[in-house]
């Protein structure tokens, strides 16, 4: 795990209350995928890699619960796989681990695990959303090796042709819904679809227009030029100035999974407490 990441989980476990009197652990698994230029939405569902990750939830009440959840997946995509021909000829593509940390708020449509019998639910849907960080690192194949592309600045990062390079530590918004089911007294089972909507337009790698590509042979190498514009139509003539992405879109990713988890401790004695300390 990225060091960067290593004092963003200190800080999440360091809110958690040590006496927790109603919080679960659990583990989560399914599927991510990635929506952006290289691979767009009337693409879904392609490139689907698996995802998994752990998660602590505090329930506040039978309603909301706060959830800090650590996710691990990998996301890619190609336009030599695409159906679209200008795709095809423009011939980018990428992976990158995905590292993310996040903080969400769950609101239940129900009242779940009650002490109310007349309004205690063992199942309920809920949404939520929140806030969360993670660390990515795009990379492309050429000739069989995989490359870094956020150091070459395939887009002129780093050169007279463009700014400067862009960030691998990234902010995005979790948002989604779910259901959730209690198998025992202690045991929930959980199925989530979540989007991430991110803070960047280079999880691919691919944002603006094409650099000059001799100012990126003179100034960043061969290596960067050749990544940079890849495609079929270079030989043609420069694509100098030309869009290679659509900068006035952010990119996107998305999970999808179930949770197992352990109550540590039951609704019910949390409940009771209250309603005593409501009598007084």
């Amino acid at each position: 795990m990225p060091r960067k990441i290593l004092p963003l989980l200190g800080l999440l476990l360091a809110l958690v209350p040590a006496s927790a009197q109603v919080s679960e652990v659990g583990l989560t698994g399914g599927a991510s995928y990635y929506i952006g230029d290289i691979n767009p939405l009337q693409h879904y569902p392609a490139y689907m890699h698996p995802a998994g990750g752990l998660f602590y939830r505090y329930n506040i009440d039978p309603h909301y619960a706060v959830r800090a959840q650590g996710l691990y997946t990998r996301l890619e995509a190609y336009d030599s796989n695409s159906s679209d021909p200008v795709q095809q000829a423009r011939n980018l593509g990428f992976r990158t681990n995905i590292f993310e940390l996040a903080v969400t708020l769950e609101v239940n449509f129900l009242k779940y695990r009650s002490i109310d019998r007349k309004n205690n639910h063992l199942w309920t849907p809920y949404l939520f959303v929140g806030f969360g960080y993670f660390h990515m690192n795009p990379q492309n194949r050429l000739d069989d090796t995989w490359y870094d592309l956020q150091p070459l600045g395939t887009e002129g990062q780093g050169t007279s042709a463009g700014g400067p390079p862009y960030k691998l530590d990234v902010f995005n918004i979790p948002h989604g819904f779910g259901f959730k089911f209690a198998l025992t007294d202690r045991v929930d089972l959980g199925l989530e679809w979540g989007l991430r909507r991110t803070w960047t337009d280079h999880l691919d790698d691919v944002s603006g227009v094409y650099a000059d590509r001799g100012t990126l042979i003179e100034e960043a190498g061969p290596l960067t030029a050749a990544l940079a514009d890849p495609s079929d139509t270079r030989g043609t003539g420069p694509n100098n100035g030309r869009s290679r992405g659509d900068s006035n879109t952010k990119d996107w990713y998305q999970y999808t999974g179930l949770s197992l988890s352990l109550l540590l401790t039951r609704f019910t004695e949390c409940d009771a407490m209250w309603d005593k300390m409501k009598r007084r």
